[in-house]
């Protein structure tokens, strides 16, 4: 999908958009979402962030997803200046232009991070939201010297991108994502998040996410579905996986 294909669809009569799920848990799946609700998304994210008017953000996702989709609405809603590059590995390559806000996957910042002109890029946006997969812990621990605003999302195209943000770095960094105001949640029976976000999502979405919640934020300790019963005592695999992480490298 080309930005002009998103145009005419944002542009025409009807009040959706076509997205796709990622896949994550299955084959992407083609989902109809309303446009209202993704400008409640684009100014939620815009206005938690301080962006303005003329600030300048950076296109460097697939159209295809509610990734890239969202980066476009935020600059509808909320007047940016879109900057846009192929989606690539090295999303900051042929950047000149200074940015006020980017959206990334962890492989982008990875990849950047390991090219001096583009770390120096990366250092400085003034906003850059990570997101699409999980932000390990060798990949904080790169950001969390930047003096920039770097931010972990939490979301699914369900949900419009992001519900939560929590900072890698700073006085801030933490390993607990912060919830919008609009957005609530909760714990079902089995331990997983639970998120009731009515600007962007109609009723509660009961996700596969293990958390733990605390003092109105929460963090993922692991999916539901990589839980190991071992005699009765239930074991995350990806607490496993970290534990072991240090050994392996």
């Amino acid at each position: 999908m080309t930005l002009d294909d998103f145009f005419a669809e944002w542009n025409n009569p009807g009040s959706t958009i076509l997205v796709h799920t990622s896949g994550s848990t299955g084959m992407p799946k083609p989902m109809r979402v309303e446009k209202k609700r993704m400008l409640n998304s684009a100014k939620i994210t815009c206005d938690f962030l301080g962006l303005k008017a003329g600030d300048k953000a950076l296109l460097c996702m697939p159209l295809e997803y509610i990734a890239g989709k969202m980066v476009v609405v935020r600059s509808i809603e909320h007047h940016l200046q879109l900057t846009c590059v192929e989606p690539s590995g090295h999303p900051l390559e042929h950047v000149t232009t200074p940015l006020d806000f980017a959206a990334m996957v962890p492989m982008q910042v990875y990849n950047s991070l390991k090219v001096p002109e583009e770390r120096e890029k990366l250092r400085s946006i003034r906003h850059l939201i990570i997101g699409g997969g999980p932000v390990n812990d060798d990949l904080q621990h790169e950001l969390a010297c930047f003096s920039n605003c770097i931010w972990s999302t939490y979301g699914m195209t369900e949900t419009l991108s992001h519900i939560a943000l929590r900072r890698l770095n700073g006085r801030d960094a933490s390993l607990w994502y912060t919830p919008f105001d609009s957005v609530a949640i909760f714990l079902n029976s089995k331990g997983c998040l639970v998120i009731d976000a009515p600007l962007v999502h109609e009723g509660r979405l009961e996700t596969h996410d293990r958390a733990e919640i605390q003092d109105g934020k929460f963090r993922i300790i692991g999916r539901l579905d990589n839980v190991i019963n071992s005699g009765g005592i239930k074991i995350q695999a990806e607490e496993v996986e970290k534990a072991l992480h240090p050994y392996l490298n």
